[in-house]
Formats: C-alpha cells, sequence, structure tokens
C-alpha cells in the first residue's frame, strides 16, 4: 500500500484535490510555451491514489526528462491528489476535474479485496471517458522495487513482501519507516537511469501471466483521442497487454506504469 487511507475518506469535496506546487484556482490551463526547438509541450493530468509515492515520482519524471530529448517532445505531468489519498473511482472523477479534454491517466492499487468493487467501477469509468490507467497489483511500491530486481509470486494485496525487499536497495532502507514513503532526494537519484531495467521487469510479469494469452507486445502505449468511441473496460484494460479474458484483479503481480514511461518515449512501447 502506498500513502493513503482514501478507503475512509470517500465523498469529500472536490475543492480537497490538490495539484503538486499549484494553488488550486490556478488549475488549468497549465503553461504550454513551447519548449526547445519550438515543440509544444505535451500536458498530461495524472491523478494519484496516493498522496506522497505517486506524486514525487511524478515529479521526478517531469523534472528529469520533461524538457525533451532528441524526438521525444518537452512534456510537463500534473499530479491530482488529496491528502489522506482517494480511492480508485476517485482518482477517476478528480482528473476528470482538472483535466478536461488534455490527456488523462490515473494511478491506482489493488491492495486488498474489500476494494474490488470500487476498481471495477473504476475501470469502467475510466474506459467510458478514455482515461489510461496504471494499475499496480499489490502497490506502486512494486513498481519501485522493479527498479532494482525483478519480482515474482502472488501478493494477495499484500505489500510486506515488496516493501521488505524494496528497503535492500540502496537509499530505501528506511523507506515506509515512520510512514515516510516519499520519492525524493536519494531515493530519486537511486532511482535514475533505471527506468528501462523497470519496463523490462514489469512487462516481464505480462509475458508470464498464469492466464497464459498475455503478451506484453499486444501493449498499447499511443495516446488515445479522449472524444474516441466507448469501450468496454475489458477492452481498456487490456491495453496493458494483457488478455481481454485475464481479469485485472488476478494479474498478480503486475503494473501497469511501465505504459505512462512508454507513452511519454522514456521506455521502449509497443504499439
Amino acid at each position: 500500500m502506498s500513502d493513503r487511507g482514501g478507503h475512509r475518506h470517500q465523498g469529500r469535496d472536490s475543492t480537497k484535490y490538490r495539484r503538486r506546487r499549484t494553488a488550486m484556482d490556478d488549475a488549468r490551463p497549465l503553461d504550454r510555451r513551447p519548449g526547445a526547438g519550438s515543440r509544444a509541450v505535451r500536458v498530461l493530468y495524472v491523478a494519484c491514489e496516493g498522496e506522497s509515492t505517486e506524486p514525487d515520482y511524478l515529479d521526478y519524471l517531469t523534472e528529469e526528462f520533461g524538457d525533451g530529448d532528441g524526438d521525444r517532445p518537452p512534456f510537463r505531468i500534473q499530479p491530482v491528489w488529496r491528502r489522506n489519498g482517494m480511492l480508485p473511482t476517485e482518482t477517476v472523477a478528480a482528473v476528470r476535474l482538472y483535466a478536461g479534454t488534455d490527456e488523462a491517466w490515473v494511478l491506482f492499487d489493488r491492495d486488498g479485496p474489500d476494494r474490488d468493487a470500487d476498481i471495477r467501477r473504476a475501470l469502467k469509468d475510466a474506459a467510458t471517458f478514455k482515461i489510461e490507467v496504471g494499475f499496480s497489483h499489490p502497490s506502486f511500491d512494486l513498481w519501485l522495487l522493479l527498479h532494482f530486481q525483478s519480482f515474482s509470486g502472488a501478493q494477495r494485496g499484500g505489500s510486506k513482501i515488496v516493501v521488505e525487499k524494496l528497503r535492500g536497495a540502496e537509499a530505501f532502507e528506511d523507506y515506509d519507516n515512520r510512514n515516510n514513503k516519499s520519492v525524493k532526494g536519494v531515493r530519486r537519484d537511486a532511482l535514475r537511469g533505471r527506468e528501462k531495467t523497470a519496463a523490462a521487469n514489469a512487462r516481464a510479469l505480462v509475458d508470464v501471466c498464469a492466464h497464459g494469452a498475455c503478451n506484453a507486445e499486444q501493449a498499447k502505449s499511443k495516446p488515445v483521442d479522449r472524444s474516441a468511441a466507448d469501450e468496454s473496460s475489458v477492452g481498456w484494460s487490456a491495453r496493458s497487454g494483457y488478455s481481454p479474458h485475464c481479469s485485472v484483479l488476478r494479474r498478480d503481480p503486475s503494473t501497469d506504469v511501465w505504459r505512462l514511461l512508454a507513452a511519454l518515449g522514456l521506455v521502449p512501447g509497443s504499439q
């Protein structure tokens, strides 16, 4: 589990949503001045279930890679979060509120079986409004761990083993001690340059899925027009490379965060 207790705060007023280092009254529009080489800045809104780990990581992506490089245009990620976290359905509602017609993503986790109904609803809403999903099973912590090593074995929604292994990585020795799950300073430095390793390890989890028909080469990372025709939640969640017949809740362990990096051109993508 990341840093949140959103399941205890369903129904909070939308003014409680926060966007990293941005006053709520100035939520839109974002700065769209041309970047290097007069290339327009690509803007993505990403609503996060957690209030620290995921927004910190998204800030890192913007600060480290946002200026663009070669054929990759500059981008800016605007995290949307709420103190004490959000439920999966709330992340979808939040990003709809702020993204408008801009590119939109949500990051949320499995965590435990008490959230299954909410996850199914979130996937349905995301498919309807063409909001990309970075789902992690059991938690976003898995994505961090994959920067340092491969991982396998069903966790049934628990992150204890994932966190224990992550603490064995450089700069993460005290991760989650006293609820400190930030991704700043030396932890951020330790992640730098390991993006392709993390993506390769995440893709490998798709390929070894017990379902048998899942293949990371089937994943889709190209942006979809937000006004495109409706798609079923089954088809939408299959954009991660898993078979449409492979239930999201059984993809254990897995993390689709690599698709966000692929969409930005930071790691190899597929279709």
